[in-house]
């Protein structure tokens, strides 16, 4: 876990700072359980949820960037998401574009990722 911290606030800093893994993140073995949250729902790397309130959670620009920097560490790693499961670097960049496009809003108010933050990304 400490590589992943430290790969995680370098790309952090993309963020002025505000990415952090989550204290429920935990490693046992080869598994690493990590969530990417943000500490200000009102800085950089921070998204909205579907119906346009602040939340704690990282945006999908981050969370681009944070996967990218795992699969530099370990480029054949298995990445569980909800949106997606990432087998290798390979699979993450076949794959992750098509996540934009998955909505996440309701039937009557969709609302996709990369719609939801408020960075350049």
């Amino acid at each position: 876990m400490p590589e992943l911290q430290r790969r995680m606030a370098k790309v952090s800093t993309d963020y002025d700072g505000n990415l952090v893994v989550t204290a429920d993140s935990y490693q046992s073995g080869s598994l690493v359980r990590a969530r990417v949250g943000v500490l200000s729902s009102r800085e950089p790397g921070a998204r909205r949820s579907w119906s346009g309130g602040r939340i704690p959670s990282a945006c999908w620009h981050a969370y681009r960037d944070v996967l990218a920097a795992l699969f530099d560490q370990r480029p054949a790693a298995r990445v569980r998401t909800a949106l997606a499961v990432y087998r290798g670097r390979e699979g993450f960049e076949r794959d992750y574009p098509a996540t934009a496009y998955r909505n996440v809003g309701s039937a009557m108010q969709p609302a996709y990722m990369p719609e939801l933050c408020d960075c350049d990304g």
